[in-house]
Protein backbone atom coordinates (compact mmCIF):
# COMPACT_ATOMS: atom_id res chain seq x y z
CA UNK A 1 0.00 0.00 0.00
CA UNK A 2 1.23 3.51 -0.87
CA UNK A 3 0.60 6.22 1.73
CA UNK A 4 0.03 9.75 0.39
CA UNK A 5 0.91 12.33 3.07
CA UNK A 6 -0.81 15.69 2.48
CA UNK A 7 0.48 18.53 4.68
CA UNK A 8 -1.99 21.23 3.52
CA UNK A 9 -4.97 21.88 1.27
CA UNK A 10 -2.90 22.03 -1.92
CA UNK A 11 -1.29 18.71 -1.02
CA UNK A 12 -4.72 17.19 -0.37
CA UNK A 13 -5.89 18.15 -3.86
CA UNK A 14 -2.81 16.50 -5.37
CA UNK A 15 -3.29 13.42 -3.16
CA UNK A 16 -6.89 13.16 -4.37
CA UNK A 17 -5.64 13.26 -7.97
CA UNK A 18 -3.13 10.43 -7.37
CA UNK A 19 -5.65 8.37 -5.40
CA UNK A 20 -8.18 8.73 -8.24
CA UNK A 21 -5.61 7.19 -10.61
CA UNK A 22 -4.49 4.44 -8.17
CA UNK A 23 -7.55 3.83 -5.98
CA UNK A 24 -6.68 0.24 -5.06
CA UNK A 25 -3.08 0.83 -4.01
CA UNK A 26 -3.11 4.22 -2.25
CA UNK A 27 -4.56 5.83 0.85
CA UNK A 28 -4.37 9.41 2.05
CA UNK A 29 -3.04 10.70 5.38
CA UNK A 30 -3.90 14.39 5.89
CA UNK A 31 -2.16 16.49 8.53
CA UNK A 32 -4.66 18.24 10.81
CA UNK A 33 -2.89 20.54 13.24
CA UNK A 34 -6.02 21.24 15.27
CA UNK A 35 -6.36 17.49 15.93
CA UNK A 36 -2.73 17.17 17.16
CA UNK A 37 -1.93 15.29 13.96
CA UNK A 38 0.49 17.73 12.37
CA UNK A 39 2.89 17.19 9.45
CA UNK A 40 5.46 15.28 11.52
CA UNK A 41 2.84 12.98 13.03
CA UNK A 42 1.19 12.35 9.64
CA UNK A 43 4.51 11.36 8.06
CA UNK A 44 5.45 9.20 11.07
CA UNK A 45 2.08 7.43 10.93
CA UNK A 46 2.41 6.69 7.21
CA UNK A 47 5.99 5.39 7.58
CA UNK A 48 4.84 3.02 10.29
CA UNK A 49 1.89 1.67 8.34
CA UNK A 50 2.53 1.69 4.57
CA UNK A 51 4.96 -0.12 2.28
CA UNK A 52 5.74 3.03 0.28
CA UNK A 53 5.14 6.68 1.20
CA UNK A 54 4.83 9.83 -0.91
CA UNK A 55 5.25 13.09 1.02
CA UNK A 56 3.57 15.87 -0.98
CA UNK A 57 6.09 18.60 -0.17
CA UNK A 58 9.47 19.92 -1.34
CA UNK A 59 12.53 17.85 -0.43
CA UNK A 60 13.68 20.39 2.16
CA UNK A 61 10.33 20.20 3.98
CA UNK A 62 10.28 16.40 3.94
CA UNK A 63 13.84 16.16 5.25
CA UNK A 64 13.04 18.65 8.03
CA UNK A 65 10.09 16.51 9.12
CA UNK A 66 12.37 13.48 9.26
CA UNK A 67 14.86 15.38 11.40
CA UNK A 68 12.08 16.71 13.66
CA UNK A 69 10.78 13.32 14.62
CA UNK A 70 10.03 10.88 11.79
CA UNK A 71 12.77 8.31 11.39
CA UNK A 72 13.28 5.80 8.59
CA UNK A 73 13.93 2.35 10.02
CA UNK A 74 16.37 -0.04 8.29
CA UNK A 75 14.50 -2.15 5.79
CA UNK A 76 11.47 0.09 6.22
CA UNK A 77 9.23 1.67 3.61
CA UNK A 78 10.44 3.60 0.59
CA UNK A 79 9.94 7.37 0.72
CA UNK A 80 9.48 9.79 -2.20
CA UNK A 81 9.17 13.58 -1.95
CA UNK A 82 6.86 15.09 -4.59
CA UNK A 83 6.79 18.90 -4.73
CA UNK A 84 3.44 20.65 -5.09
CA UNK A 85 4.50 22.45 -8.28
CA UNK A 86 4.67 19.04 -10.01
CA UNK A 87 8.28 19.40 -11.04
CA UNK A 88 10.26 16.63 -9.33
CA UNK A 89 9.72 13.27 -7.64
CA UNK A 90 12.79 12.60 -5.48
CA UNK A 91 13.40 9.21 -3.78
CA UNK A 92 14.83 9.66 -0.27
CA UNK A 93 15.55 5.98 0.44
CA UNK A 94 17.76 3.43 -1.27
CA UNK A 95 17.22 1.56 -4.50
CA UNK A 96 16.12 -1.61 -2.67
CA UNK A 97 13.22 0.21 -0.97
CA UNK A 98 11.24 0.59 -4.19
CA UNK A 99 11.35 4.39 -3.97
CA UNK A 100 13.11 4.74 -7.34
CA UNK A 101 10.42 2.71 -9.10
CA UNK A 102 7.68 4.69 -7.35
CA UNK A 103 9.28 8.00 -8.44
CA UNK A 104 9.35 6.78 -12.05
CA UNK A 105 5.70 5.72 -11.85
CA UNK A 106 4.76 9.17 -10.50
CA UNK A 107 6.71 10.71 -13.37
CA UNK A 108 4.70 8.68 -15.88
CA UNK A 109 1.41 9.55 -14.16
CA UNK A 110 1.90 13.28 -13.54
CA UNK A 111 4.54 14.32 -16.06
CA UNK A 112 7.06 15.24 -13.34
CA UNK A 113 10.77 14.51 -13.51
CA UNK A 114 12.06 11.56 -11.45
CA UNK A 115 15.35 12.56 -9.82
CA UNK A 116 16.98 9.23 -8.87
CA UNK A 117 19.48 9.82 -6.08
CA UNK A 118 20.62 6.26 -5.30
CA UNK A 119 23.81 4.89 -6.83
CA UNK A 120 23.33 3.18 -10.20
CA UNK A 121 24.75 -0.31 -10.81
CA UNK A 122 28.36 -0.43 -12.09
CA UNK A 123 28.50 0.57 -15.74
CA UNK A 124 30.29 -1.56 -18.29
CA UNK A 125 31.17 1.48 -20.38
CA UNK A 126 31.95 5.10 -19.54
CA UNK A 127 28.77 7.16 -19.38
CA UNK A 128 28.14 9.55 -22.24
CA UNK A 129 28.27 13.17 -21.16
CA UNK A 130 24.85 14.79 -21.28
CA UNK A 131 24.13 18.50 -21.53
CA UNK A 132 23.05 20.05 -18.23
CA UNK A 133 19.57 21.39 -17.59
CA UNK A 134 18.61 24.94 -18.50
CA UNK A 135 17.51 27.37 -15.79
CA UNK A 136 14.40 29.17 -16.95
CA UNK A 137 12.40 31.89 -15.18
CA UNK A 138 8.79 31.62 -16.36
CA UNK A 139 5.21 31.44 -15.15
CA UNK A 140 4.53 28.68 -17.69
CA UNK A 141 3.96 25.25 -16.18
CA UNK A 142 6.02 22.90 -18.37
CA UNK A 143 8.14 24.78 -20.95
CA UNK A 144 10.22 21.75 -22.01
CA UNK A 145 12.56 18.94 -21.09
CA UNK A 146 15.77 19.33 -19.06
CA UNK A 147 14.62 22.65 -17.64
CA UNK A 148 15.01 23.82 -14.04
CA UNK A 149 12.18 26.23 -13.41
CA UNK A 150 11.99 29.37 -11.31
CA UNK A 151 8.41 30.58 -11.09
CA UNK A 152 8.15 34.35 -10.48
CA UNK A 153 4.99 35.61 -8.77
CA UNK A 154 3.54 37.32 -11.84
CA UNK A 155 -0.06 36.03 -12.01
CA UNK A 156 -3.18 37.57 -10.50
CA UNK A 157 -6.35 35.47 -10.44
CA UNK A 158 -9.57 37.45 -10.62
CA UNK A 159 -12.44 35.51 -9.03
CA UNK A 160 -16.17 35.77 -8.64
CA UNK A 161 -18.24 33.44 -6.45
CA UNK A 162 -22.00 33.40 -6.09
CA UNK A 163 -24.09 32.27 -3.17
CA UNK A 164 -24.66 28.85 -4.73
CA UNK A 165 -20.97 27.94 -5.12
CA UNK A 166 -20.37 24.39 -3.95
CA UNK A 167 -17.45 23.11 -1.90
CA UNK A 168 -14.13 23.63 -3.75
CA UNK A 169 -15.93 24.71 -6.95
CA UNK A 170 -13.84 27.87 -7.28
CA UNK A 171 -10.55 26.07 -6.59
CA UNK A 172 -11.33 23.41 -9.19
CA UNK A 173 -12.12 26.15 -11.70
CA UNK A 174 -8.79 27.87 -10.96
CA UNK A 175 -6.93 24.57 -11.38
CA UNK A 176 -8.67 23.82 -14.68
CA UNK A 177 -7.97 27.33 -16.00
CA UNK A 178 -4.28 27.09 -15.13
CA UNK A 179 -4.04 23.71 -16.86
CA UNK A 180 -5.89 24.93 -19.95
CA UNK A 181 -3.45 27.81 -20.43
CA UNK A 182 -0.30 26.00 -19.28
CA UNK A 183 0.30 28.33 -16.33
CA UNK A 184 2.10 27.45 -13.11
CA UNK A 185 0.17 27.50 -9.84
CA UNK A 186 3.35 28.61 -8.03
CA UNK A 187 3.34 31.90 -10.01
CA UNK A 188 0.04 33.07 -8.49
CA UNK A 189 0.80 36.16 -6.40
CA UNK A 190 -2.71 37.06 -5.25
CA UNK A 191 -6.44 36.75 -5.79
CA UNK A 192 -8.63 39.73 -6.68
CA UNK A 193 -12.39 40.23 -6.47
CA UNK A 194 -15.12 42.80 -5.94
CA UNK A 195 -15.51 44.49 -2.55
CA UNK A 196 -17.31 42.32 -0.03
CA UNK A 197 -16.29 38.97 -1.53
CA UNK A 198 -12.91 38.38 0.15
CA UNK A 199 -14.65 36.60 3.04
CA UNK A 200 -16.72 34.34 0.78
CA UNK A 201 -15.97 30.73 1.91
CA UNK A 202 -14.92 29.65 -1.58
CA UNK A 203 -12.57 32.63 -1.99
CA UNK A 204 -11.01 32.00 1.41
CA UNK A 205 -10.60 28.29 0.63
CA UNK A 206 -8.94 29.05 -2.71
CA UNK A 207 -6.53 31.49 -1.05
CA UNK A 208 -5.65 28.82 1.54
CA UNK A 209 -5.10 26.12 -1.12
CA UNK A 210 -2.79 28.47 -3.02
CA UNK A 211 -0.50 28.87 -0.03
CA UNK A 212 -2.22 31.73 1.77
CA UNK A 213 -1.99 34.31 -1.01
CA UNK A 214 -3.55 37.72 -0.25
CA UNK A 215 -6.98 38.68 -1.61
CA UNK A 216 -7.49 42.17 -3.07
CA UNK A 217 -10.94 43.76 -2.97
CA UNK A 218 -11.92 46.49 -5.46
CA UNK A 219 -15.05 48.68 -5.30
CA UNK A 220 -17.60 47.87 -7.98
CA UNK A 221 -17.31 51.42 -9.33
CA UNK A 222 -13.57 50.99 -9.85
CA UNK A 223 -14.06 47.67 -11.65
CA UNK A 224 -16.76 49.20 -13.86
CA UNK A 225 -14.13 51.60 -15.23
CA UNK A 226 -11.78 48.76 -16.34
CA UNK A 227 -12.04 47.80 -20.03
CA UNK A 228 -12.52 44.03 -20.40
CA UNK A 229 -13.15 41.74 -23.38
CA UNK A 230 -16.19 39.95 -21.92
CA UNK A 231 -18.52 42.30 -20.03
CA UNK A 232 -21.91 41.05 -18.86
CA UNK A 233 -25.00 43.23 -18.55
CA UNK A 234 -26.50 40.65 -16.18
CA UNK A 235 -23.51 40.91 -13.82
CA UNK A 236 -23.60 44.70 -14.12
CA UNK A 237 -27.20 44.83 -13.00
CA UNK A 238 -26.50 42.52 -10.05
CA UNK A 239 -23.26 43.95 -8.58
CA UNK A 240 -22.75 47.33 -10.24
CA UNK A 241 -19.94 46.30 -12.62
CA UNK A 242 -20.18 44.42 -15.90
CA UNK A 243 -17.11 42.36 -14.99
CA UNK A 244 -15.74 40.97 -11.74
CA UNK A 245 -13.10 38.34 -12.56
CA UNK A 246 -11.50 39.99 -15.59
CA UNK A 247 -11.70 43.54 -14.21
CA UNK A 248 -10.41 42.56 -10.76
CA UNK A 249 -7.46 40.63 -12.24
CA UNK A 250 -6.46 43.66 -14.34
CA UNK A 251 -7.03 46.08 -11.46
CA UNK A 252 -4.55 44.15 -9.30
CA UNK A 253 -2.02 43.89 -12.16
CA UNK A 254 -1.49 47.53 -13.27
CA UNK A 255 -0.07 47.68 -16.77
CA UNK A 256 -0.53 43.93 -17.19
CA UNK A 257 -2.60 41.86 -19.59
CA UNK A 258 -5.12 39.04 -19.44
CA UNK A 259 -3.56 35.66 -20.17
CA UNK A 260 -6.75 33.71 -19.43
CA UNK A 261 -10.09 35.36 -20.16
CA UNK A 262 -13.23 34.68 -18.16
CA UNK A 263 -14.04 31.04 -17.50
CA UNK A 264 -17.27 30.11 -15.73
CA UNK A 265 -18.72 27.23 -13.75
CA UNK A 266 -22.22 27.04 -12.30
CA UNK A 267 -21.59 29.65 -9.61
CA UNK A 268 -17.95 30.79 -9.96
CA UNK A 269 -15.89 32.83 -12.43
CA UNK A 270 -12.13 32.99 -12.96
CA UNK A 271 -9.79 35.12 -15.11
CA UNK A 272 -6.01 35.43 -14.92
CA UNK A 273 -3.80 38.46 -15.61
CA UNK A 274 -0.04 38.66 -15.84
CA UNK A 275 1.37 41.68 -14.04
CA UNK A 276 3.71 43.96 -15.94
CA UNK A 277 7.35 43.48 -14.95
CA UNK A 278 8.76 46.93 -14.25
CA UNK A 279 12.43 47.54 -14.62
CA UNK A 280 14.63 49.78 -12.48
CA UNK A 281 16.83 52.51 -13.89
CA UNK A 282 19.26 54.20 -11.52
CA UNK A 283 21.03 57.29 -12.87
CA UNK A 284 24.31 57.37 -10.94
CA UNK A 285 26.74 60.27 -10.91
CA UNK A 286 30.20 58.98 -9.98
CA UNK A 287 31.79 62.31 -9.04
CA UNK A 288 35.47 62.28 -9.96
CA UNK A 289 35.40 58.46 -10.13
CA UNK A 290 37.35 57.77 -6.93
CA UNK A 291 35.91 54.73 -5.12
CA UNK A 292 36.40 56.19 -1.67
CA UNK A 293 34.34 59.27 -2.64
CA UNK A 294 31.26 57.38 -3.81
CA UNK A 295 28.16 58.04 -1.76
CA UNK A 296 26.85 54.81 -0.13
CA UNK A 297 23.65 54.88 -2.17
CA UNK A 298 25.64 54.92 -5.42
CA UNK A 299 27.55 51.81 -4.34
CA UNK A 300 24.28 50.10 -3.38
CA UNK A 301 22.76 50.79 -6.82
CA UNK A 302 25.88 49.46 -8.57
CA UNK A 303 25.74 46.24 -6.53
CA UNK A 304 22.01 45.88 -7.19
CA UNK A 305 22.20 46.32 -10.98
CA UNK A 306 22.20 43.43 -13.41
CA UNK A 307 23.68 45.73 -16.09
CA UNK A 308 25.81 48.87 -15.91
CA UNK A 309 25.75 51.22 -18.91
CA UNK A 310 27.76 54.34 -19.63
CA UNK A 311 30.69 55.82 -21.47
CA UNK A 312 33.79 53.58 -21.46
CA UNK A 313 35.55 55.67 -18.81
CA UNK A 314 32.60 55.60 -16.43
CA UNK A 315 31.99 51.85 -16.81
CA UNK A 316 35.69 51.14 -16.32
CA UNK A 317 35.78 53.27 -13.17
CA UNK A 318 33.26 51.02 -11.40
CA UNK A 319 34.14 47.64 -12.93
CA UNK A 320 35.79 46.24 -9.81
CA UNK A 321 32.86 47.26 -7.61
CA UNK A 322 30.28 45.16 -9.47
CA UNK A 323 28.94 41.74 -8.55
CA UNK A 324 30.24 38.81 -10.58
CA UNK A 325 28.09 38.34 -13.67
CA UNK A 326 26.97 41.97 -13.93
CA UNK A 327 26.85 43.05 -17.58
CA UNK A 328 29.15 45.95 -18.41
CA UNK A 329 28.06 47.87 -21.49
CA UNK A 330 30.39 50.63 -22.63
CA UNK A 331 28.44 52.95 -24.96
CA UNK A 332 31.18 53.88 -27.39
CA UNK A 333 29.93 55.20 -30.74
CA UNK A 334 33.31 54.53 -32.35
CA UNK A 335 34.40 58.15 -32.34
CA UNK A 336 34.11 59.24 -28.71
CA UNK A 337 33.82 62.81 -27.56
CA UNK A 338 35.86 65.39 -29.40
CA UNK A 339 38.52 67.07 -27.30
CA UNK A 340 36.99 70.02 -25.54
CA UNK A 341 33.50 69.32 -26.93
CA UNK A 342 30.62 70.48 -24.78
CA UNK A 343 28.47 67.42 -25.52
CA UNK A 344 29.64 63.81 -25.30
CA UNK A 345 28.15 61.92 -28.30
CA UNK A 346 28.12 58.72 -26.24
CA UNK A 347 25.57 60.12 -23.76
CA UNK A 348 22.50 59.63 -25.98
CA UNK A 349 23.65 56.14 -26.94
CA UNK A 350 24.15 55.17 -23.29
CA UNK A 351 20.70 56.49 -22.36
CA UNK A 352 19.07 54.60 -25.25
CA UNK A 353 20.76 51.32 -24.25
CA UNK A 354 19.91 51.73 -20.56
CA UNK A 355 16.27 52.63 -21.28
CA UNK A 356 15.85 49.62 -23.57
CA UNK A 357 17.16 47.22 -20.91
CA UNK A 358 15.05 48.79 -18.14
CA UNK A 359 11.94 48.67 -20.34
CA UNK A 360 12.45 44.90 -20.58
CA UNK A 361 12.42 44.50 -16.80
CA UNK A 362 16.14 44.66 -15.97
CA UNK A 363 17.74 46.56 -13.08
CA UNK A 364 20.12 49.00 -14.78
CA UNK A 365 22.65 51.53 -13.49
CA UNK A 366 23.32 54.34 -15.97
CA UNK A 367 26.66 55.81 -14.88
CA UNK A 368 28.58 58.98 -15.70
CA UNK A 369 31.60 60.74 -14.30
CA UNK A 370 30.67 63.99 -12.61
CA UNK A 371 27.20 64.73 -11.30
CA UNK A 372 25.26 62.91 -14.04
CA UNK A 373 23.35 66.07 -14.97
CA UNK A 374 23.64 65.29 -18.71
CA UNK A 375 21.86 61.96 -18.24
CA UNK A 376 18.18 62.72 -18.74
CA UNK A 377 15.91 59.70 -19.20
CA UNK A 378 12.31 59.63 -20.44
CA UNK A 379 9.52 58.02 -18.40
CA UNK A 380 8.65 54.42 -19.25
CA UNK A 381 7.82 50.98 -17.91
CA UNK A 382 10.49 51.28 -15.24
CA UNK A 383 11.16 53.10 -11.99
CA UNK A 384 13.76 55.85 -12.18
CA UNK A 385 16.08 56.55 -9.24
CA UNK A 386 18.60 59.39 -9.44
CA UNK A 387 21.73 59.19 -7.30
CA UNK A 388 23.79 62.42 -7.18
CA UNK A 389 27.54 62.33 -7.54
CA UNK A 390 29.99 64.52 -5.69
CA UNK A 391 30.72 67.91 -7.31
CA UNK A 392 33.95 68.10 -9.29
CA UNK A 393 34.96 71.38 -7.60
CA UNK A 394 35.27 72.14 -3.88
CA UNK A 395 32.02 73.18 -2.25
CA UNK A 396 31.50 76.83 -1.49
CA UNK A 397 29.15 78.16 1.18
CA UNK A 398 26.61 78.98 -1.56
CA UNK A 399 26.86 75.60 -3.32
CA UNK A 400 24.40 72.88 -2.34
CA UNK A 401 25.89 69.57 -1.23
CA UNK A 402 23.70 67.70 -3.76
CA UNK A 403 23.26 69.88 -6.87
CA UNK A 404 21.37 67.22 -8.84
CA UNK A 405 18.79 64.55 -8.12
CA UNK A 406 17.00 63.34 -5.09
CA UNK A 407 19.37 63.30 -2.09
CA UNK A 408 17.12 60.90 -0.16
Amino acid sequence: MIGLVALNGTGRLLADEIHAAWPETTRIHTAVVSACFGPTEALEYALGRDDLVVCLAPVATTVRLLIDGSHLRPGGPGLVSLDLDLRYAVPLTGRDSGADELAEELAALLGVRAVLTSSPPPATAPPVAQPGPVLRVTDRAHPGEDVLLVHPRTLVVGVGAGGGATDSELMRLITDTLAEHGLARASIARLATVAGKADHPEVRWAAFCLGGVPVDEHPAAALAAVAVPNPSDLVGAAVGTASVAEAAALASAPGGELVATKRKSAAATVAIARAAVRGRLAVVGLGPGAHDLLVPRALAELRRASAVVGAPGAVGAVAELLRPGTRRIAADDGAGAAAGAAVDPTVDLAVDLAVDLAAHGHAVALVALGDGAALSVPPGAYDVHRVPGLPLHPLTPDAPAHPQGDPA
